[in-house]
């Protein structure tokens, strides 16, 4: 696959896994998971504009629990866990030609995604969303540890959600509860 064009943007792709049933109810979410990888793609830097993939495993929280705990030694459940396939000072040697690169993998937890989803009144599928971008970004290289490296990445993953036309996932009073939608809002997200 040669370079893409000036000015054009090589096509990322997901490979998503259903690993939970539940994870079947969530209408549209694997076109909105897509979706959001596009959307990545199209904010990351042009040093990422080589064609590049991740997989994703919707999990339920036991898969989190154990995969938490043999990897990063904390043995309870999380939302998401980011398995990046490159270390960052590698991602700056990678070349633009080449089949799609295998950037890592994502997991996330069903069950605890949905009551934080809950507890911060926010709907579940722009929560999934916003959770997957972040994961994203931990593939590229993106890390929350230091606070400016922390506000840098939070205004990619705004950015990002905004452009798919998604609230900001970090709007929430008192950065405890979220501001409740309306019935009007929350239709107007669904479709």
């Amino acid at each position: 696959m040669a370079s893409p064009p000036p000015g054009k943007r090589s096509k990322s792709e997901m490979e998503i896994r259903i690993a939970s049933p539940p994870w079947r109810r969530v209408p549209r979410l694997t076109s909105r998971l897509q979706q959001a990888s596009e959307a990545v793609r199209a904010a990351l830097p042009a040093k990422f504009g080589f064609p590049w993939m991740a997989t994703v495993l919707l999990a339920d929280d036991k898969t989190l629990r154990r995969l938490n705990r043999d990897f990063r030694g904390l043995d309870r459940p999380t939302n998401v866990l980011s398995f990046p396939q490159f270390m960052p000072a590698q991602l700056a040697k990678i070349g633009k030609k080449g089949p799609p690169l295998h950037m890592g993998d994502i997991a996330l937890g069903y069950q605890y995604i949905v009551v934080e989803a809950k507890k911060y009144h926010k709907i579940l599928i722009d929560h999934v969303t916003h959770l997957v971008v972040h994961g994203l970004l931990h593939l590229f290289g993106y890390d929350h540890i230091a606070s400016a490296e922390a506000g840098r990445m939070e205004r990619l993953e705004q950015a990002i959600m905004a452009s798919l036309g998604l609230p900001d996932p970090y709007a929430r009073v008192g950065r405890e509860k979220a501001k409740k939608p309306t019935p009007r809002a929350l239709k107007q997200r669904i479709r």
